[in-house]
């Protein structure tokens, strides 16, 4: 009856939180400076044809009616249409957010696998040779450009080494094997075609490791601020009297204090990711929806501007609830 009650409570929340992002956003797009007329007709349209333009983006009615029948028919699931690519807005961001999906969830992955543990050890030996290397990479990480790291990779592991492709999602002869998901990579293990998973996993492994580089840094530093002060509790004192290693006490009972703020600032940088990956994506021509969000942007093309936004918002609503449940699985203390 309380998770009911909670998942209501949620829903009502984050139905508000929908409505107001696309209120706002379908607004501040009308209001913008840009001409969306342009970019549907071409250069120099008559005044028959902006005429025309206007009445089949529905510029000629009121700003009022104008959103309420966009509302409307969003509620049937139409984004419209794109006034730069003249495509279902819906369809462009299926095609794009799975790229940019994989991408993003690969790097949270690797950098949690990597980050987590390390930032255990680093806390474990505070101060020590171990903590002051992991603390010095994982400040590089967090300092250094993410554009900056795809190119020194770039340069690495392509131009030098000639290990690794420069750009693209897929090599040029598999890109029309079919879609099932538009996760390459479990697509192709429902396949069961490894040629398609290797040649996948190797466009991905350049700029996921341009994001880890940039994101792991902050699960270190996060898990290994709450490891140190979970030692500092007394509890933890008591255990080390009984004669029990720190290691042992850390990985028997003590990273679970860990794991509440861990996984916090996890979804956090799930979330930015999400919509902060335009950079990576244009340095590795990666098909995904940053690009799509800022060519989106830089022509007025509104449709697809609250589509994007929209779209947003819901992926930031899953996480935070996925984190709101993670929470009270970790601790039984807490109440949803």
């Amino acid at each position: 009856m309380l998770f009911r009650s909670y998942l209501l409570k949620r829903f009502i929340s984050s139905f508000i939180v929908l409505i107001s992002v696309v209120t706002i956003s379908f607004f501040i797009t009308r209001v913008v400076p840009g001409d969306p007329i342009s970019l549907w007709v071409g250069n120099h349209p008559s005044a028959k044809q902006i005429e025309i333009a206007k009445k089949e983006l529905g510029l000629d009615r009121p700003l009022a009616n104008q959103f309420f029948s966009y509302v409307k028919s969003l509620s049937r699931g139409d984004l419209g249409l794109s006034i730069r690519t003249k495509q279902p807005v819906s369809f462009e961001l299926k095609r794009r957010f799975t790229a940019t999906l994989e991408l993003v969830s690969l790097s949270i992955i690797f950098s949690t696998i990597i980050g987590y543990p390390l930032g255990l050890f680093a806390g474990i030996y505070k101060r020590k040779k171990f903590d002051k290397v992991i603390s010095f990479i994982s400040y590089l990480g967090l300092s250094f450009p993410v554009f900056w790291s795809g190119m020194i990779l770039q340069i690495i592991f392509f131009s030098y080494l000639d290990l690794l492709p420069l750009q693209g999602r897929l090599s040029l002869e598999l890109e029309n094997y079919e879609r099932i998901t538009g996760l390459i990579l479990f697509d192709s293990i429902l396949h069961f075609n490894w040629e398609l998973f290797i040649d996948a996993f190797r466009h991905l492994l350049l700029p996921c490791a341009a994001l880890v580089f940039s994101i792991f840094g902050i699960i270190v530093r996060t898990s290994r601020t709450a490891l140190i002060n979970t030692m500092s509790e007394p509890y933890f004192e008591t255990y080390t009297s009984y004669g029990f290693s720190k290691k042992d006490i850390v990985f028997k009972t003590a990273y679970k204090n860990t794991l509440i703020p861990t996984i916090t600032i996890i979804g956090l940088s799930y979330g930015l990711l999400l919509g902060g990956t335009f950079l990576i994506e244009s340095i590795f021509n990666w098909p995904g929806i940053g690009q799509f969000c800022v060519l989106s942007i830089l022509t007025n093309d509104y449709p697809s501007i609250v589509g994007v936004t929209l779209l947003y918002a819901i992926s930031y609503t899953i996480i935070n609830f996925t984190i709101d449940i993670l929470y009270v699985l970790i601790d039984k203390r807490i109440e949803l």
